[in-house]
Formats: structure tokens, sequence, C-alpha cells
């Protein structure tokens, strides 16, 4: 069984700028965004945590990006 995903418009109010800084970044709100929309709690927390991890000092960024980029090769991510 799956979920809709939630368009912006039906969003919470908390998550709408959240939406807006996604698809200024990447080009469009992502579907696992849409779809922790549910559950606005969860999914300001996971941008909190996504976002702490970005910025964190401890690993090289060029190395971040490498992962994030084998990654998306593994499952088969278009970018």
């Amino acid at each position: 069984m799956r979920i809709e995903p939630l368009e912006e418009n039906q969003m919470s109010w908390m998550l709408r700028p959240l939406a807006w800084m996604m698809k200024r970044r990447v080009g469009k709100v992502l579907t696992p965004f849409k779809a922790w929309a549910y559950r606005p709690g969860i999914a300001f927390t996971m941008s909190i945590f996504q976002q702490s991890i970005e910025n964190s000092k401890v690993t090289p960024q060029a190395l971040k990006r490498m992962v994030c980029l084998r990654a998306a090769q593994m499952i088969g991510c278009v970018f």
C-alpha cells in the first residue's frame, strides 16, 4: 500500500518554507518530503538532521558529495 504524496498547497504552514527552499535548491519538491508532510514534526526533524549532516565539519565536503553521488548511482537516481 502506498500513500499519495501531499502537494505544497496541502502541506502544513511550517513545511511550506522548507518546500520552497528545496524547490529552489533541487528544482522540485522531492517525493520523500511530500510523504513526510503527513507528519510535519517528522518532516521538520528530518530536515534539521539533514542540514546538520551537510553542515558538519567532521567529514570533508568533497567526500560527502562523492558519497551522495555514489549512493545516487547505486539506486539509479537521475541526478
